[in-house]
């Protein structure tokens, strides 16, 4: 099994996307030879049929960001194919349609979604479609909400696919989440159907859809919200549940969200309050908290499957290479160590059973 691991490349040591291969006796393993150079490659996801994989560059310079394609060859080796501008400032957060054929950006900085086409060779479609949240975020302004200091513009953190015709946005700077619907047609277009409104303050940063429910998790406020989102639902908050271990810990703030079926459960990453937290779900409820600590220092993205959970902190250069048994227990005895710098995303790649025509 191989993965690729994003990393911040400015004022560190990194050299752009690591690569971990397998090297048997499950264990892991940091190539030294295919190191990819890629600045502030923070957030990447694969294409789902073609030997591809794209990247966001977060940058938030006057430059702005930068999304690349990265292309895999023969000896299952990737490199860069294609950089073209990600339409925005420190692009943070990819989605990819499931058809392959609709790749969302979100951008931070400039509060907006960049609606990128993709060609039937994977490649950038010339045109892009920006949806700007600045008005959304005036409006908001105006209704004499309070604000979060860190709410004083829109901040697209996230848009999400539901299907090849429906995304889901999270706006750290509006406390609102979207559901909107995505035109079939060229030029593409999106227009909102849904608009849920968290608590003032939230920040919400992610998300992870499962079974007509949204489980999105606040940044700022370090809660998680459950949204019902079935086709005929009004868009209600359902329940919500602190994220944090230990209330009166100081400054955290979440980072990651991920749903795992095999418990029932959501997994979410604090940095601050620096660990894992596993929250079961019963119904439309969440259930008390189960704490992870020691897992590094400012967690980042994690990566999740039946066998095992590989962490990404960053300011420990490290990420962690976790076992599961069969009951999905971690097996904290064992822990493999792998030295990255300032590694803050983990993506799997296949290998070997996609069309390279």
């Amino acid at each position: 099994m191989k993965f690729l691991v994003g990393t911040y490349t400015d004022q560190t040591d990194s050299a752009g996307i690591y690569v971990i291969d397998s090297c048997g006796d499950d264990r892991f393993v940091v190539s030294d030879q295919a190191t990819i150079w890629l600045r502030n490659a923070s957030y990447l996801i694969e294409h789902p049929a073609l030997p591809l994989v794209y990247a966001v560059s977060e940058i938030g310079d006057a430059a702005g960001g930068q999304l690349a394609v990265l292309r895999q060859d023969s000896q299952g080796d990737y490199g860069l194919w294609q950089v073209v501008a990600s339409g925005g400032l420190d692009p943070c957060h990819l989605s990819l349609s499931p058809n392959g054929r609709t790749l969302l950006v979100s951008h931070y900085s400039s509060g907006s979604i960049a609606l990128q086409g993709i060609a039937p060779d994977g490649s950038f479609e010339p045109k892009q479609t920006i949806v700007p949240h600045d008005a959304r975020h005036l409006a908001a302004q105006a209704m004499g909400r309070s604000w979060h200091p860190r709410q004083q513009t829109a901040h697209v953190h996230s848009a999400t696919f539901l299907n090849d015709h429906q995304f889901v946005v999270c706006d750290l700077g509006t406390d609102e989440v979207l559901l909107y619907d995505l035109s079939p047609n060229r030029p593409l277009q999106a227009t909102v159907r849904k608009c849920w409104t968290l608590p003032a303050g939230s920040g919400p940063r992610h998300l992870v859809a499962a079974s007509n429910r949204l489980y999105v998790v606040a940044e700022l406020s370090n809660a998680v919200f459950v949204l019902a989102n079935a086709p005929n639902d009004q868009p209600a908050v359902l329940s919500s549940l602190s994220c944090l271990p230990d209330a009166a810990g100081g400054f955290s703030e979440a980072a990651e969200i991920q749903y795992d079926p095999q418990a029932s459960a959501l997994w979410v990453s604090n940095r601050g309050q620096d660990g894992l937290v596993r929250i079961p779900i019963a119904g439309d409820a969440l259930l008390p908290l189960r704490a992870l600590p020691d897992l590094g220092a400012h967690l980042r993205h994690f990566w999740l499957s039946h066998q095992m959970l590989l962490v990404a902190s960053k300011d420990d250069d490290v990420v962690r290479v976790i076992r599961r048994d069969a009951q999905g227990s971690l097996d904290l005895q064992s822990v493999q160590r792998l030295s990255i710098p300032s590694p803050v995303f983990i993506l799997p790649v296949r290998q070997g059973d996609r069309d390279t025509s």
